[in-house]
């Protein structure tokens, strides 16, 4: 939505009232009133057209509901957010029932205010647009892209990306597709042994070509099920990639598979930025070392301040080795989250990788391979039974380099 946020808080606390209209007069919105229940809030959302409303919501719940009624039908295109200290799912029912299209419960601060805000209303310009045909000619992806990323290199970023796509298409969640942005050292291709016939660089010089149709000729296919789109052999092909190019190509797998695995390096391109943007979930990825737990804690900062909305970042810890002075109690404090997966050491990983097959599929009833697919299954809504889960369909593909190096 262009402009500022216009918002009418509609509250019998005054105190209430006044802490919000402080917190939220900033940058990206203003509050355009305050007002008590009833007629006064009418009136002033008749007059002021807020872009949305914010009513405090408390027993009795009588006249409050019926001024959230009251202004669903005064100012139908302004999303009504409710916020109140009664956390009961009755008291919230009664309130979407109202017409309210979120519920917010105290305390509060004015992060989590202003995010509810900014997501009504991109919710709102969404229903918008499909409501007027104005929603462009592309059908709105419904995969989930899922972005690995990390501070620090070595800590396994290409291992989980890749052995996470052959998990999900091993327990039948859905398609899966791996693109590498690595500009340097993408190495996706040579973990999965995979030719590399086409790259990301092709997709990208012909993008005002590609559709939901012809995407498909750019993705080599990995004996697992998993597609790939790799990094090209020459980092100097990187030049003439732009980062809108890249958006309309994940846009497209998203749209033709159900999960898209973007594998990044340890450095925030424009390229990396994209696909920050762009995720459903972000897997920051960290080892148990110092150096990796310290880079994460600023990795962290500014992805709050870049992406705007920390709730899809994840924390991952990798096992990498099997000393570590660090714990995993240790990252959550640094963090100040909690550590969403965690992945065990297991040397196993290391002599998959080097013959070109994810552990997952060389070593399927290995601890490392059971926590990928039980990573997968949280992702993908999907519940994994402890029994593990041999090789995905043997279908002939075509062998890269590894395999002929090594004849396997």
């Amino acid at each position: 939505m262009a402009g500022n946020a216009r918002i009418l808080i509609v509250d019998q606390d005054l105190e209430a009232k006044a802490d919000l209209e402080k917190g939220l007069n900033g940058a990206d919105s203003v509050v355009v009133g305050t007002s008590g229940y009833g007629a006064e809030a009418l009136t002033l959302a008749s007059e002021l057209r807020p872009t949305v409303v914010l009513v405090g919501v408390e027993e009795p719940l009588a006249r409050a509901l019926q001024t959230v009624e009251s202004l669903a039908e005064v100012v139908p295109h302004a999303p009504i957010l409710v916020y109140s200290s009664l956390s009961d799912s009755d008291s919230a029912r009664k309130a979407v029932v109202a017409g309210a299209c979120d519920y917010l419960t105290k305390p509060l601060t004015i992060d989590e205010v202003a995010k509810a805000v900014k997501n009504a209303l991109a919710q709102q310009e969404r229903r918008r647009a499909l409501l007027t045909g104005n929603g462009g000619s592309d059908v709105k992806g419904a995969g989930m892209i899922i972005t690995v990323f990390g501070a620090k290199g070595g800590i396994g970023k290409t291992t989980v990306s890749t052995n996470l796509a052959t998990a999900l298409s091993s327990i039948n969640a859905g398609s899966s597709v791996i693109v590498d942005v690595d500009t340097v050292f993408g190495d996706t291709a040579m973990m999965l042994d995979v030719p590399m016939e086409m790259s990301l660089i092709e997709a990208v010089n012909h993008v005002g070509e590609l559709n939901r149709d012809n995407i498909s000729d750019y993705l080599t296919r990995h004996q697992s099920g998993v597609h790939v789109l790799p990094a090209p052999f020459e980092p100097m092909d990187w030049r003439s990639v732009e980062p809108e190019a890249v958006d309309r190509v994940l846009t497209l797998l998203a749209q033709t598979h159900d999960f898209v695995l973007v594998d990044c390096p340890a450095t925030l391109t424009d390229l990396v930025a994209v696909a920050l943007e762009k995720a459903t979930i972000i897997l920051l990825l960290t080892s148990l070392d110092i150096t990796s737990v310290k880079d994460s804690t600023t990795a962290l900062k500014l992805l709050k301040t870049g992406i705007g909305d920390d709730d899809k970042i994840r924390i991952v810890v990798n096992h990498a080795t099997g000393a570590n002075s660090v714990t995993e109690a240790d990252v959550s404090k640094v963090l100040r989250r909690e550590v969403f997966w965690s992945i065990p050491h297991d040397p196993e990983i290391a002599s998959s990788a080097q013959l070109g097959t994810p552990v997952v599929i060389d070593r399927p009833y290995s601890k490392v391979s059971q926590a990928i697919r039980e990573l997968a299954g949280a992702l993908a809504g999907v519940e994994i039974p402890r029994a593990a889960i041999g090789r995905t369909n043997g279908d002939t593909v075509q062998t890269g380099l590894l395999t002929k190096l090594f004849g396997r």
